[in-house]
């Protein structure tokens, strides 16, 4: 496999996962980054040194700590001394297409099989140069792994691949940042929310496509609802800042809405979602599956999200799927949440429950399958 591992950012919570699922059925060859990309490319740096960031390795499972973004003798080695007949990478960035095009040829001229799982069809903010290198990229692998149906249809639209070299396996939840049992009660206090206050909770890198605009705009409308309700908006911005902290003060929203604006470290993921009440995704545009939602699931914390890319996957209620854009109705979603003990609850309980539909044990599972039958 190639991807990356603590301390390094990037996928890594997704691979830390899979690799520790997949070890239970195959040996893996990990091959990961020294360096991923310059630091000025990744606002927040692009490590993380929390001690808890870690993967928990076994008898099948060897990592080697091997590419550098500066180095192009790294890339080759990759593809020349990866072990086994499989080598499965992870496509989330095209950043990196020089790397992977690197190891992909080395790996062709072995005749290794090459699968790709496709975290984003295409980029966050894409462009022509965008699509035109992620077409070149996804001529090398032989199967895809895609994370919902909304995808492998934007993959066959988009790229003309055909459907019977895709496969959806779902992105797993991010149990490992439940890395300790904590209360609500403990979590706000340690972020100084009152105990009461009903706290509706954005997660993750601010970027434009996430919709933050979209959040505080709703926001307003609920707060002259719920006088005493809380926004929190933790996560380091890739974007200027400003335009967003405007809307917080032409609504009067000082009061209402905390900012942690900066990376959140592993071990304190944990509290900014237990500390709310349920957490709103209402992403503009989206090709894949999101990691805040699938942390929301491991807390069983209600979800709202827009109609687009993997998003509605994550939810059984339909009716908390809201159209992008839609400030008038995130907000009265966030209301009637809140209005509603039993439906809090049930959503609650809904979320508990996808998670053992994308427990990692069955996408390691159907992963290692895969493997066998590409043989």
């Amino acid at each position: 496999m190639v991807g990356t591992l603590p301390p390094i950012k990037g996928m890594s919570d997704y691979c830390i996962e899979l690799t520790q699922a997949l070890s239970k059925h195959v040996e893996i060859d990990f091959i990961s980054f020294k360096t991923l990309y310059p630091n000025f490319l990744y606002p927040g740096g692009t490590e993380d040194k929390d001690k808890n960031f870690k993967l928990k390795t076994n008898k099948n499972i060897k990592i080697r700590n091997l590419l550098t973004y500066y180095n192009p003798f790294t890339w080759a080695w990759a593809g020349l001394s990866a072990k086994g007949k499989i080598v499965h990478l992870q496509w989330w960035t095209t950043f990196l297409s020089p790397i992977f095009f690197v190891i992909m040829l080395f790996l062709k001229i072995r005749r290794k099989k090459i699968i790709f799982t496709v975290h984003n069809v295409l980029g966050h903010e894409t462009n022509m140069l965008d699509r035109i290198i992620t077409k070149t990229m996804f001529a090398f692998p032989d199967f895809f792994i895609l994370h919902s149906t909304k995808n492998i249809d934007k993959m066959e639209e988009i790229f003309k691949i055909k459907k019977e070299r895709m496969v959806r396996i779902p992105h797993g939840i991010y149990e490992f940042y439940k890395n300790e049992e904590v209360t609500k009660k403990e979590s706000r206090k340690k972020l100084d929310i009152k105990d009461k206050t009903f706290v509706v909770l954005s997660f993750g890198n601010i970027r434009e496509y996430k919709g933050v605009d979209i959040l505080i705009k709703a926001f307003a409308i609920v707060r002259d609802e719920i006088p005493d309700a809380y926004l929190i908006i933790a996560g380091k911005p890739w974007i200027d800042w400003n335009p967003n902290q405007k809307l917080i003060e032409k609504y009067n929203l000082k009061k209402n809405v905390r900012t942690f604006l900066d990376y959140v470290p592993m071990s304190d993921v944990k509290h900014y979602f237990q500390s709310c009440d349920l957490v709103a995704l209402p992403y503009k545009e989206f090709d894949a599956q999101s990691g805040p939602g699938n942390i929301a699931l491991a807390f069983h914390k209600p979800l709202i999200v827009s109609n687009t890319g993997g998003l509605p996957d994550l939810l059984k209620n339909k009716e908390f799927v809201i159209e992008k854009n839609n400030v008038k109705q995130l907000a009265e979603k966030i209301i009637k949440i809140f209005k509603d003990k039993k439906l809090a609850e049930q959503l609650s309980k809904d979320s508990r429950e996808m998670c053992k539909e994308y427990s990692w044990e069955g996408i390691g599972k159907k992963t290692a399958e895969l493997y066998k039958g590409l043989k």
